[in-house]
C-alpha cells in the first residue's frame, strides 16, 4: 500500500453516510480498503509506505468545482462591481487580449487557490487549453471543456477544427516532438490527470449546427458536454424575440442580426426541446447545464424528462444580483445538482466552502444537499469512481457532534482548516 490515512470522522463517497474511526488504505489512484473502527494493533506502522494519522479530523470526498474559467483568473479584481451581464461581457472579451504571460500567471495562481481549498477536480471552460499543464502540475484532476462558439452555421466546422487543434496539441500523440517517448498509438501522451470535453458557449452565441456537432461528438465519444444557458434576463429576451441589450452587444461584435426575430421560446426550451433532443435519454448526468438562473415553468418539465446535471454558481449569481436561484424547482425536477465557482472575473475566490456558505443563505437550502452537490454529484457528472482516492481531510470544527448533518453545518459556521488532500492517490496538499 502507498498510504494509510486515519481519521476520526469519514463521509463515504458512495453512500455519503458518516462513519467513525476509519483507516483508508490507498494503492495507486484508488482506495483499496476502508477499515471502520480504526483500531489496528501496532497503529498504522506497517500498513503502508506512508502514514498520516489525524485524531480529530473529518475526511470528505474532494470538492469538485463543476464550472470554472481559469483562463480569466488574471482579471481578479479588475472589473467593477454592479455591471449588468451585457456590460460585463465586453470587459471580459477585452481581458482575453492581455499578454499570454499574464494569463498563464493567473492560471497558475488559480490552481494554487484550488488546491489550498480542498478541491481535487475541476471542470474548466477553456478557450485554448491553457490550463492543462498547470492543473496537472498542481496534481488536480482537470477536465478541459473546449469552448466553441459561432453564430452562423457556416462557422461550426471552423470552430470544431480549432478544438481539434487543441486536442492534437494537448492530448494526442506527438511522435515528431517526443520520439520514442510518445508511446504506443493507444496510449497518447497528455498531461497526467487531464482530459477534455466540449463546451458550446451559449444559445445566444452558438448556432444550432455547432451545438449539434459538439454535443453529438461528445455524446458519441462518451465525454462530458457543458454549456451556459438561461444565465440572464437579457439572454431570455434575446432568445425569445431577438431584442434587448444582448442583441445590441452582438451587433457591436460584428454579428448581423438584421433578420433575426428570436425563437419564441426560452433558452432551455430551445436547447432541450429542439436542438439537443436527438441525443437526450432518461438521464444525462454528463450533460452539464451551467447557471439556469432563469429557468421557467415549462423548462422544469424538460429538465425532469432529461435529468441533466445543472451547475449553480452561487457567488457569481450574487455578483450579478440575479433573481433567487430556483433551487426547490430543480430539486423537484430531479436534476443532478452541481456547484461551481465561475471565474475570478465575477467572484472573489475559488473555494467551494465559500460557494456552499453563499448557497446556504437560500431560503430553500439544505446544507447536506449542498455538500453532496459540491462533491459526489460532481464525481457522478465527471465520471469519477467511488473508489477514486480523491478526498480532503479537514480539522474537526467546534460543535461538530456525531451526526453527519450537524458536522457539515459546523464546517460552514467555523473556519475549518484543511489538513491534507489527495487527488488520484497523490498527496497534493498537506498542512500538518
Amino acid at each position: 500500500m502507498d498510504y494509510a490515512v486515519r481519521v476520526s470522522h469519514y463521509v463515504d463517497p458512495a453512500t455519503f453516510e458518516l462513519q467513525r474511526d476509519v483507516i483508508l488504505l490507498i494503492s495507486g489512484s484508488h482506495v483499496a480498503e476502508v477499515i471502520v473502527g480504526g483500531e489496528v494493533s501496532g497503529g498504522l506502522k506497517g500498513l503502508a509506505e506512508h502514514t498520516l494519522d489525524f485524531d480529530n479530523a473529518v475526511c470528505l470526498p474532494g470538492f469538485v468545482n463543476s464550472h470554472a474559467h481559469l483562463d480569466l483568473s488574471h482579471l481578479h479584481g479588475q472589473i467593477p462591481n454592479g455591471l449588468t451581464f451585457p456590460e460585463w461581457a465586453p470587459a471580459v472579451i477585452a481581458g482575453r487580449a492581455m499578454p499570454q504571460a499574464m494569463i498563464d500567471a493567473g492560471i497558475d495562481d488559480a490552481c494554487r487557490m484550488v488546491v489550498a481549498s480542498g478541491t481535487t477536480s475541476v471542470l474548466d471552460i477553456s478557450v485554448n487549453g491553457d490550463s492543462a499543464t498547470p492543473l496537472s502540475k498542481h496534481g488536480v484532476n482537470g477536465l478541459l471543456a473546449l469552448e466553441v462558439l459561432g453564430w452562423s452555421g457556416d462557422a461550426a466546422e471552423k470552430a470544431m477544427q480549432h478544438a481539434d487543434e487543441i486536442v492534437r496539441a494537448k492530448f494526442a500523440l506527438d511522435r515528431e516532438r517526443l520520439g520514442d517517448d510518445a508511446g504506443e498509438a493507444d496510449a497518447p501522451a497528455k498531461p497526467d490527470g487531464i482530459d477534455y470535453a466540449f463546451s458550446p458557449h451559449a444559445p445566444y452565441s452558438t448556432s444550432m449546427e455547432l451545438y449539434q456537432h459538439a454535443f453529438g461528438r461528445a455524446f458519441g465519444e462518451g465525454r462530458v458536454c457543458t454549456t451556459h444557458v438561461a444565465e440572464s434576463l437579457e439572454e431570455e429576451q434575446f432568445i425569445r424575440d431577438g431584442s434587448g441589450p444582448l442583441c445590441e452587444l452582438l451587433g457591436k461584435l460584428g454579428i448581423d442580426l438584421s433578420s433575426f426575430k428570436g425563437f419564441g421560446v426560452t433558452p432551455l426550451a430551445l436547447l432541450l426541446g429542439d436542438w439537443l433532443m436527438p441525443w437526450l435519454g432518461a438521464e444525462n448526468h454528463r450533460l452539464v447545464l451551467v447557471h439556469c438562473n432563469y429557468a421557467r415553468e415549462g423548462d422544469f418539465e424538460l429538465l425532469a424528462q432529461s435529468k441533466p446535471s445543472v451547475c449553480w454558481c452561487p457567488r457569481s449569481h450574487a455578483y450579478f444580483k440575479h433573481e433567487p436561484w430556483p433551487l426547490a424547482q430543480m430539486r423537484e425536477a430531479g436534476v443532478n445538482l452541481l456547484i461551481g465557482t465561475d471565474s475570478l472575473a465575477s467572484n472573489d475566490g475559488l473555494d467551494m466552502l465559500g460557494e456552499i456558505r453563499q448557497a446556504a443563505n437560500h431560503a430553500d437550502a439544505n446544507v447536506t444537499e449542498l455538500f453532496r452537490a459540491a462533491t459526489i454529484n460532481g464525481r457522478k457528472a465527471l465520471g469519477i469512481e467511488n473508489e477514486a482516492a480523491d478526498f480532503a481531510v479537514w480539522g474537526l470544527p467546534q460543535g461538530a457532534g456525531n451526526d453527519r448533518d450537524g458536522l457539515l453545518k459546523a464546517m460552514l459556521e467555523n473556519e475549518t482548516p484543511l489538513y491534507a488532500s489527495f487527488s488520484r492517490g497523490n498527496l497534493i496538499a498537506r498542512a500538518i
